[in-house]
């Protein structure tokens, strides 16, 4: 919870103070008097919650002169709701422990949770003047502590508090306590490596607390899944009735969308704390989740039912909603947290986050801006600061409601196509879903993956997303990040352009499995070599146990096992999509979305539309596995037993016995290649592709088949084979590379140019494909088709810039863009002069656009001379 002086000029003047004279102060050691405290801390731990107090009420009563029996008193009172006890043994003993500051701020949260908030300010707002008045009665650690975590509050420079930390730490290596109060800073302010390794030192000294494990939870998932879980799950083994871990386990659940099950968790923390305001709140958002906006504003009340005052009942329920891209209906919260407490940081900066994606970047980037000024040691609002910088850089291109913003010189050599592509799909997808998009939608494309994340997530990290989208905006990595083998950014677009039709018709309440399904299932639908397709592992894993029911497909995004189940994720969802529209019809389909967007709660949309859930899981599972056997149904994929690199010999005998294996024939067709056995290969490779007609993956049948083609210079056979891997494959640079050289052999232009064009949708950053596309389309006697790239290539420091400039203006005159053919022309003469071909272009466009102007050609040397009036000269015109 914030604490804070009601004055912030008195709290900035106090706080570097308090900061500097806790650094240079010593402690005298603990003494703890009476029953051992241990025995019930150790109860608190564990969750017995009433054996704690029955313990420590006992010594409070008995008058035991040591404030570390009071703390741990309120501290469970706290936790499990009592807090008019715990306001009670605040008044009780306060007389004893006046100088206790741990005590005091224990004492203010109970005041704030009866109500009486000012009561609590008053409190907090003593501390300074304590601490001045008679700082030799707070050298012990506790109170040090205690300063530091006040001084914090205060508006002290989160980088000094985490020094004054470790200067505690120097001086005391073993006080758990410390390490816990910087793993708390740290992870408030994202710096999740400096959280882990203070955790984990807290845990080997106090390996009994759940609390550490549950913050260790919180430092890894953002980097890795199964060391949260790991952790999460060791917390809950110390304490079932821990509530932050079964809030953390409630917010899983709840990202999962299995809202009955993170109801069930938050009801324990309940049990334990009828009115814990944070359990409410996320009530509150989940209800908001499910429709039950009644239930919505009942659970709200009951949060603030203790505290009118607390921000963080409005921050965690607008968070939740906002990581189900509910942008929206987070702002509204988030303002409310801000008009109930304006100091409260988390959520000023959620209020920022939600601002950019949802297209509000004026009042977004300058909430960050002050966030990143008040709180230097923010690390998520340093990365977006040092980011808009960069972004201010970008070249913006605007069309049809649609802003582009990129790389400069990569909008010079792509750009337009990125438009064309996004126009084409807003005209297709807004038809397809009948859906009048709100505008503008802005698509921010970055060269650097490091960019992308930060923008995208707020932190370096999420390498396996190619592109997010929010609802009005999207981010995307350009082909520059991605190393020498992209994916294909066309594809990559499309998708999370539908993914902008899906959100906007459900205003963003619908499902991610659907969500994700359809958006790959469209791009299918554009083109069949983007998208995914069965294969073998999928084929294995729908077959498997890795096989997800229909209504349970949004919990297969969440901490998947590995990168391989993400992706069976997408593809599965896909598949789902696939089902519902060919048994069904697109219609139907349509209602369902429209029902999500009015508010209808998932279950009873789809109930409306598709029927019973357990009938419609039933369906969907016959239907996936149905298309999972029809893929190589002579073929077997098990590979058990087979060792990885056998010898040919063995894999004749191995086929033998199990004539279907289809990895024991990939391994002999790369045996008898390696033998440069090629016929025998080749003979071997078709066999396979007979059997599995589209196995386009890496080393599969159809590369072999290709791969032996060539080496017996059987190009008709290559050519054919490399053909059809790239109408399933839309990103094989190589195979489309060899398919150009192929063409541009044969002078197959068309060819050519197609090829070219589809090598473009992958890397548009090399001139190979520029290049090609400029030959076939010159040799095509389509001049102006090549205009595009060859304003690409002037990005790319070409060798002959003046015959590039020139091309470009032939290019331009036959697209009838005579203006910008004779810039062109001056460009070219301006780097070559004496450039005849350029001069004469020149001459001629001059006299198309201004016919009454007479030209003539003078002496080579000298270029393009004037003829006498009426004419006019290159000066004057240019």
């Amino acid at each position: 919870m914030v604490r804070g002086l009601t004055n912030i000029g008195q709290r900035n003047r106090i706080a570097g103070f308090i900061v500097l004279f806790c650094i240079i102060t010593a402690w005298p050691p603990v003494q703890c008097n009476g029953a051992d405290i241990d025995l019930a801390r150790q109860a608190f731990y564990r969750g017995d919650y009433d054996s704690c107090i029955e313990l420590t009420r006992a010594e409070v009563e008995n008058g035991i002169w040591n404030d570390v029996w009071a703390r741990q008193l309120i501290e469970a009172l706290l936790v499990t709701g009592r807090y008019d006890d715990a306001r009670e043994v605040y008044e009780l003993v306060v007389s004893k422990f006046g100088t206790s500051l741990p005590l005091r701020m224990l004492a203010a949260d109970a005041y704030r949770m009866c109500g009486q908030h000012q009561t609590a300010s008053t409190l907090l707002d003593e501390i300074p003047q304590m601490v001045q008045a008679a700082r030799y009665r707070f050298t012990d650690r506790e109170n040090l502590l205690a300063i530091g975590k006040f001084s914090l509050s205060i508006g002290e420079d989160a980088r000094n508090v985490i020094g004054y930390y470790d200067t505690i730490l120097k001086r005391d290596p073993k006080y758990v306590d410390a390490f816990i109060a910087t793993a708390e800073l740290a992870l408030d302010k994202a710096d999740y490596q400096e959280a882990v390794k203070s955790l984990q030192t807290a845990a080997d000294l106090r390996p009994e607390d759940p609390t550490i494990r549950c913050m260790l939870a919180k430092a890894w998932a953002p980097s890795d899944a199964e060391q949260a879980a790991e952790h999460l799950t060791m917390a809950l083994e110390l304490n079932p009735l821990h509530p932050e871990s079964l809030l953390l386990q409630a917010e899983n659940l709840v990202n999962a969308e299995d809202y009955e099950e993170a109801n069930k968790v938050l009801d324990q923390v309940l049990a334990v704390n009828a009115t814990q305001p944070i359990a409410l709140a996320m009530h509150a958002a989940i209800a908001h989740l499910q429709g039950d906006y009644a239930a919505e504003r009942e659970f709200r009340k009951q949060a603030l039912s203790t505290w009118g005052m607390n921000p963080a009942v409005d921050y965690t329920a607008g968070k939740i909603l906002s990581q189900h891209y509910r942008f929206e209906e987070s702002i509204k919260y988030q303002r409310r947290a801000l008009r109930l407490n304006p100091n409260f940081i988390p959520a000023r900066f959620q209020l920022a986050q939600d601002l950019l994606r949802a297209g509000a970047t004026d009042e977004g980037w300058t909430l960050v801006e002050q966030v990143a000024n008040d709180d230097k040691y923010n690390v998520v609002a340093f990365n977006l600061r040092t980011l808009q910088d960069r972004l201010a850089e970008f070249a913006t291109i605007e069309s049809d409601g649609i802003i582009v913003r990129m790389d400069r010189r990569e909008s010079l050599i792509y750009g337009s196509r990125v438009v064309e592509l996004l126009n084409e799909a807003k005209r297709t997808l807004s038809q397809k879903y009948a859906v009048e998009l709100k505008l503008p939608i802005a698509v921010e494309i970055f060269p650097q993956q490091s960019d992308f994340a930060i923008r995208t997530f707020g932190l370096p990290g999420g390498a396996g997303f190619l592109g997010v989208c929010f609802g009005s905006l999207i981010t995307a990595n350009s082909p520059a990040s991605q190393g020498e083998a992209p994916a294909n950014w066309e594809s990559v677009l499309w998708h999370e352009f539908c993914h902008v039709v899906t959100l906007q018709k459900t205003n963003n309440r619908m499902p991610r499995w659907l969500s994700e399904g359809i958006s790959v299932y469209e791009e299918l639908q554009r083109d069949s070599s983007w998208g995914q397709r069965m294969s073998p592992t999928y084929k294995a894993m729908l077959l498997g146990e890795d096989f997800v029911p229909l209504s349970q497909l949004s919990g297969a995004f969440l901490n998947p096992k590995s990168p391989m189940h993400l992706q069976f994720a997408y593809f599965e969802s896909c598949l789902a999509v696939e089902y519902l529209i060919e048994e069904h019809g697109l219609e139907r389909l349509r209602m369902l979305l429209v029902d999500l967007g009015i508010g209808v709660p998932l279950a009873d949309a789809f109930a409306r539309r598709y029927g019973d859930a357990n009938v419609l899981d039933a369906q969907f599972e016959s239907f996936a596995k149905e298309r999972a056997e029809a893929l190589a149904p002579s073929l077997s994929f098990d590979h058990e037993g087979l060792p990885q690199r056998a010898s040919e010999l063995d894999l004749q005998q191995w086929l033998k016995e199990q004539p279907d294996s289809y990895f024991a024939k990939v391994q002999l067709t790369m045996r008898l290649m390696e033998a440069e056995q090629w016929t025998a290969a080749l003979e071997q490779a078709q066999q396979l592709v007979q059997l599995y007609p589209d196995d386009v993956q890496s080393g599969g049948g159809l590369q072999l088949v290709a791969r032996c083609a060539r080496e017996l210079n059987m190009e008709d056979l290559e050519f054919d084979t490399l053909n059809t891997i790239v109408s399933y494959s839309g990103d094989d640079l190589n195979a489309l590379t060899r398919l150009m050289e192929i063409c541009e052999f044969r002078q197959d232009w068309r060819g050519l140019q197609q090829f070219a064009n589809k090598f473009l949708a992958v890397q548009p950053l090399v001139s190979s494909a520029h290049n090609a596309m400029v030959l076939a389309s010159n040799q095509l006697n389509r001049p102006q088709d090549a205009v595009p790239s060859l304003r690409a290539l002037q990005e790319m420091d070409p060798v002959d810039p003046a015959g590039l400039h020139f091309q470009l203006a032939v290019a331009l005159e036959a697209a009838d863009l005579k203006e910008q053919a004779r810039v062109e022309a001056l460009l070219a003469l301006e780097h070559s002069p004496r450039y005849r071909a350029a001069q004469k272009l020149l001459v001629r466009v001059h006299q198309l656009l201004d016919p009454e102007a007479q030209w003539i050609v003078s002496r080579p040397e000298v270029g393009v001379a004037p003829s006498p009036e009426p004419s006019k000269s290159i000066k004057e015109d240019n």
